[in-house]
């Protein structure tokens, strides 16, 4: 590509970014969760840009040797360009300055960065990040005598297997650069809360809430306020922590109401520690999803029929860093013609997505990066120590929303390769072991194998894609019904179902 059309798809990133929110001192967060006592800098805007297409070690670049002669807009993507345009790829660096107290810590809050990004401060590297451009991720910011600071972010959006081992191809445009927001919070010299989970024991209101510590996180025990709704408070005193993690295993929701697609209620919860030292405020709904005795998805106990579309995050003119507007007018767009499910594909979603559909009672899949994955990829211990990484950033983003009802991965992979297994099986566990008990959250995959998939016994729930009347039998209007027919009645026939008994749960994907 020449450097006019890179230039030029610069060009439109940084014009399509304009209506970005500029840089600003903030008080509150522009998704959730809320932190009430901490100092946030929402560090959007015009940031210091270059880029260089022939950087040949993106992981040992030297930052001295950085370019930036222009200006890039975050959050943008710096390879917008028309479609059916390749935009560039290459290696990308964003500098800007920030302030911090003196003395204190901070740290740098990522929604996205793709692919690669390897994160400078005053200089030094705080580290990279190498699990997929579309999830959120934290970077600590040392102390320092100075009050004001320097960033800069590396960013790399070559296909590379070392650098950006998930990003394994698919049909559909990988964007590039910082994606979405990045601000900087403020924390505590000692302890403070890095995360805030809930999750649902009951329908009568009974949550179990597990608080994760950063700083010193060797103390023994710390005292927690919990406020639900901004108005009854529940003190907590010497609540032990073991490696870093404080819970309470049953604590009952005041007034609690039950979310579902048909009455989205959400709570708040503020967790406080050690006399308001941090606060960390989250939105929750009281909702269990199951299958039920039926093979059938239930909500609160109650059957549900998934109607709704997939759909990928990305605007022309945008790329994959929507502007608010364009992520309210994709939501509506679900609401106005009576969907009640989403698909998110073919990666973790954008908070502010999520937040919409907590409120509009939309549920959701949510997937990992991952559609062109190869069993040479699932038996690499390389390849595995990122795809598991990304899984629990994805749950750790979205672990509060209600909406979210799946998490899934490998989109369309080997799965009819039994060495293809134990890689399903490890995704599958590293979820089920951050979603809770009851689960939070069902596991499942779209198979392309379909009947020919042997790792199914993994899945919570048998989701196929196929193409009847499209990419087989064309145009044969009829053929749909009955080949959807014939899958129903396989899944019925050899799928365990839940707990190893009755028929299986089937979704239909893609069509």
């Amino acid at each position: 590509m020449s450097m006019m059309t890179v230039a030029a798809a610069r060009t439109m990133a940084a014009v399509a970014a304009c209506m970005s929110s500029t840089t600003h001192a903030a008080t509150k967060m522009p998704f959730w969760p809320q932190y009430p006592t901490r100092t946030l800098a929402i560090l959007n805007g015009e940031w210091d840009f270059g880029y260089l297409d022939n950087v040949p070690d993106a992981i040992n670049f030297d930052i001295k040797n950085a370019v930036f002669n222009e200006s890039m807009s975050v959050p943008a993507a710096f390879d917008v360009a028309q479609p059916g345009v390749m935009g560039p790829r290459g290696t990308a660096f964003y500098r800007r300055q920030f302030d911090l107290s003196p003395n204190h810590k901070g740290l740098l809050y990522f929604a996205a960065c793709s692919f690669y990004c390897r994160v400078f401060v005053d200089g030094q590297a705080l580290g990279d990040h190498r699990a997929g451009g579309y999830q959120a991720f934290w970077m600590h910011v040392p102390a320092s005598t100075n009050h004001t600071r320097e960033l800069v972010v590396l960013v790399d959006n070559r296909f590379n297997a070392t650098t950006a081992p998930t990003h394994t191809g698919g049909d559909f445009y990988h964007y590039s650069g910082i994606t979405r927001d990045v601000i900087l919070h403020e924390v505590p010299a000692e302890t403070f809360i890095l995360q805030v989970e809930t999750f649902t024991l009951s329908l009568h209101g009974d949550i179990k809430v597990r608080v994760v510590l950063g700083g010193d996180t060797s103390v023994s025990a710390v005292n927690l306020n919990l406020t639900f709704d901004g108005t009854s408070t529940k003190a907590f005193s010497q609540v032990p922590v073991t490696n870093g993690v404080a819970v309470l295993a049953n604590v009952s929701v005041p007034n609690a109401k039950l979310w579902s697609p048909a009455s989205p209620h959400l709570h708040t919860l503020t967790v406080a520690i050690n006399n308001r030292a941090d606060a960390v405020q989250v939105r929750f709904g009281v909702r269990l999803v199951t299958v039920g005795s039926d093979a059938r998805v239930h909500i609160n106990g109650e059957r549900i029929k998934l109607l709704g579309f997939n759909r990928h995050t990305m605007w022309p003119d945008t790329g994959s860093a929507l502007t608010l507007d364009q992520v309210q007018r994709d939501v509506a767009i679900l609401v106005d013609v009576g969907a009640n499910y989403v698909r998110g594909a073919h990666y973790p979603q954008d908070q502010r997505f999520l937040d919409l559909c907590d409120e509009h009672g939309i549920m959701v899949w949510e997937e990992t990066l991952g559609p062109g994955v190869t069993v040479k990829d699932l038996t690499s211990p390389y390849w595995m120590r990122y795809q598991l990484q990304a899984v629990n950033e994805m749950i750790s983003a979205s672990i509060n929303h209600p909406s979210v009802i799946f998490h899934a991965f490998y989109n369309e992979g080997p799965s009819d390769n039994p060495a293809a297994c134990p890689g399903y099986n490890a995704s599958a566990s590293a979820i089920r072991a951050r979603v809770g008990s009851p689960p939070s959250r069902l596991v499942t995959w779209a198979s392309d194998t379909r009947t020919n998939d042997v790792c199914l016994h993994i899945a919570d729930v048998v989701s196929f894609n196929d193409y009847p009347a499209w990419y087989n039998h064309p145009g044969d209007i009829k053929y749909p019904k009955i080949f959807w027919q014939t899958q129903v009645d396989w899944v019925k026939k050899h799928f365990p179902g839940p707990h190893g008994g009755g028929d299986g749960v089937m979704c239909v994907y893609e069509v």
